[in-house]
């Protein structure tokens, strides 16, 4: 199987709150987005993991004879979103494209760049399956203690990767806060009390401590360090990142260590925030545009 390295640029139409078309080119290693809210975060990521899916090809829901019921049952009256993404793998580059309707996918389009080669429908979703394809990372409770990038398989992985984002937390001014892992990929969180992320720890109601957002972040990262270190390569990351609980000095010191570890270990990580213009301007955000301009 091709391992997807990099993910080079992305284009949309619009889809639910991000409405708007959208695109932009993503840096080698690192690249933040920026939203006006994080309902638009969180549609921008979902449309892209919907372009690798392959579970949610139907291109029969939109023949003239199915639309009515399509739109009763199943989609509703939605518009159709035409994506496009280019990216590398460790041999080739491809263009994909694939028109939804709704969150089902209607058409596809692989081309490999530099060649005569396109692939088009089921065909498609043949060869992404042949992928190992980019992570995305979502910021629901269920998996949140949980190691999703790469699972320990010795102690030296395990005390590894626990002693980076320990060491991280505290170079970007995390106090009072410290992290641990056991073997079966499960992160724990010990918090102290006048932390600024003692609300996450552990309730009767709530059995497993949470990890807060921005170590959790560093957990991934941590993850795919030790990956590339063990396999030599690890798909690209993408990432909402919750900044609230963090002052402005922390975030831009969080995302800058994001960077430079990623450019250190040849990684790509893009993060998604919705975050004031003076930190967008800092951290060199590809920002989307102000719903304002379309305002009469």
């Amino acid at each position: 199987m091709e391992s997807i390295r990099e993910i080079t640029s992305f284009s949309h139409s619009g889809i639910n709150h991000m409405w708007y078309p959208f695109s932009g080119e993503l840096g080698d290693n690192f690249a933040v987005i920026s939203t006006e809210t994080y309902y638009q975060l969180h549609d921008f990521f979902a449309i892209l993991q919907s372009m690798f899916a392959t579970n949610n090809h139907y291109p029969d829901i939109a023949r003239d004879e199915n639309i009515s019921d399509s739109q009763r049952y199943l989609t509703g009256y939605k518009k159709r979103t035409e994506c496009s993404v280019i990216f590398t793998t460790d041999a080739n580059s491809y263009k994909l494209s694939r028109c939804f309707w709704g969150k089902y996918s209607i058409e596809a389009r692989l081309q490999k760049i530099g060649s005569n080669i396109v692939y088009h429908g089921q065909n498609v979703i043949q060869m992404l399956s042949r992928f190992h394809k980019p992570f995305f990372i979502n910021e629901t409770t269920l998996y949140n203690n949980k190691s999703m990038i790469f699972r320990p398989d010795s102690d030296l992985s395990r005390s590894s990767m626990a002693a980076m984002v320990n060491n991280w937390t505290k170079m970007v001014g995390i106090r009072d806060f410290r992290i641990e892992l056991d073997y079966a990929g499960n992160w724990t969180s010990l918090v102290n009390d006048e932390s600024n992320f003692s609300h996450y720890r552990t309730s009767r109601y709530n059995q497993k401590p949470l990890i807060p957002p921005p170590i959790r972040i560093l957990t991934h990262l941590a993850q795919a360090v030790v990956r590339k270190r063990t396999f030599g390569s690890c798909p690209p990351m993408l990432s909402p990142f919750n900044i609230e609980n963090l002052n402005e000095f922390e975030a831009i010191a969080m995302l800058d260590l994001i960077k430079n570890v990623s450019i250190e270990e040849g990684l790509q990580f893009v993060v998604g925030i919705n975050a004031k213009s003076h930190i967008n301007s800092m951290v060199n955000a590809i920002e989307t545009p102000k719903l304002s301009i379309y305002s009469s």
